[in-house]
């Protein structure tokens, strides 16, 4: 959900676990241990803080608490640093952006940012930045300040797309095409343009940008030049790592460019063609066949990579193991096998966790099939549908507690966050 995230990664432990007689498996990894539960957490590996108990609500923002919200959309995260949270919500022509703290819940600002059609962005640093267009300020670029209100900074530039990469701000014109990295105080540091229209995020602390035309970038945040470019493509970025799963002419295929901090390799070290990456926010990514040769196979075949190296951590064989329906989140990965029934291991160490009995016919809402990863906590596998959020205890492969919703669940620096209607709460996890 956050479009600047440069926090560091929580590093869980490994659960204790068991052996299953019918897997086989080749395991590669070492142990490590949970960090402070006060550190900040990517947005992108699926790892949450503890969740392992039924959570109660730590605050929730409505349209009772926003000024100014029409209720005409949700309220959303639009970036996040550590306890800053800024919110979005509709507000007249356009959007209101308002600075929260992110365990309280508590308004940082008196009084919100009207931006109108245009955007807001946290900074490194924790400066706000806000591109205002027919919003309650002349159009143009604003700085806020610690009690919200806007210092002008300079012309607007017809920007109505803000991203936050190191303590500068991107900047993307209204037609997506033209995009200008520029200083708090406006002076560019570099620009450039795109033949479609472009998205930017920063993920794991790269600066990539993606395009209507199915491209997808890693740009240098010095120079904006390509560190990385591929065509009808995702980019998946990992701590050492990044992966990009492409549909070219020869088939789908993934290539594997190891990174350090934020560059990225020039050539891949790895690719692996008729090869997806399984769906899901988690640590480690996780391969699975395609095309007609997976077709011909009799059970899926699953390979644990290691993102620096394009190696295989670890991979499992199982007759009876399903080709389809495995779910990637956090550190853990439950695989679907053909009666399906689910067996869950832990991603780091291919250690196995727990297995769990076939769902229901009359219950979908427990049927993982059909449920989208919010996280990881431990042991415990939080999946979710527009009706229901279920923790699952993976090494006792049991349900260890539910609770009804009416929207979305999404993590935000390690915290469950729901949209339901007009408001957002966030569960107080243990």
């Amino acid at each position: 959900m956050s479009r600047s995230d440069y926090s560091s990664r929580r590093r869980p432990g490994i659960a204790a676990v068991g052996i299953l007689g019918s897997l086989l498996l080749v395991v590669i990894a070492g142990a490590v241990l949970w960090g402070p539960t006060e550190q900040d957490h990517r947005g992108d590996d699926g790892l949450l803080r503890d969740y392992s108990a039924a959570p109660e609500t730590a605050w929730t923002v409505d349209d009772q608490s926003l000024p100014g919200y029409t209720g005409s959309g949700p309220i959303t995260v639009a970036d996040q640093r550590g306890a800053d949270w800024l919110l979005s919500y509709p507000s007249g022509l356009g959007r209101s952006f308002t600075l929260v703290d992110g365990v309280t819940g508590d308004q940082r600002w008196t009084t919100p940012v009207r931006a109108g059609l245009g955007d807001c962005a946290l900074t490194g640093d924790r400066r706000v930045g806000c591109a205002v267009k027919l919003g309650d300020r002349p159009n143009g670029f604003y700085l806020i300040d610690d009690e919200g209100t806007p210092q002008e900074a300079g012309p607007l530039d017809d920007t109505v797309q803000v991203t936050a990469v190191g303590n500068d701000f991107l900047r993307i014109n209204q037609f997506g095409r033209q995009v200008t990295l520029r200083t708090p105080a406006g002076d560019a540091r570099w620009e450039r343009g795109f033949a479609s229209a472009a998205k930017a995020t920063v993920n794991g602390g790269l600066l990539v940008v993606t395009t209507a035309d199915g491209r997808g970038f890693v740009l240098d945040p010095t120079t904006g030049a390509d560190l990385l470019a591929c065509e009808q493509c995702d980019v998946r970025v990992y701590e050492s790592g990044v992966l990009t799963v492409s549909n070219g002419p020869d088939g789908r295929q993934v290539q594997v460019y190891p990174r350090t901090d934020r560059s990225v390799a020039a050539t891949p070290v790895r690719t692996a063609r008729s090869m997806t990456v399984v769906s899901g926010d988690s640590v480690l990514p996780v391969l699975a066949g395609t095309g007609a040769a997976a077709m011909m196979e009799d059970s899926g075949h699953y390979e644990v990579i290691d993102p620096a190296t394009g190696k295989g951590l670890w991979q499992i064989a199982d007759p009876e193991l399903s080709k389809s329906n495995t779910r990637a989140c956090g550190d853990i990965v439950a695989f679907a096998r053909k009666d399906r029934s689910r067996r869950f291991f832990d991603l780091r160490d291919g250690a196995a966790l727990g297995s769990m009995a076939p769902p229901s016919i009359t219950d979908p809402e427990h049927n993982l099939d059909l449920l989208r990863c919010v996280g990881s906590s431990g042991s415990t596998l939080l999946m979710a549908s527009r009706a229901t959020l279920t923790a699952y205890d993976a090494a006792a492969g049991t349900i260890a507690w539910d609770r009804e919703i009416n929207g979305t669940a999404a993590a935000v620096n390690g915290y469950v966050v729901l949209t339901q209607g007009t408001e957002l709460s966030v569960l107080r996890p243990g």
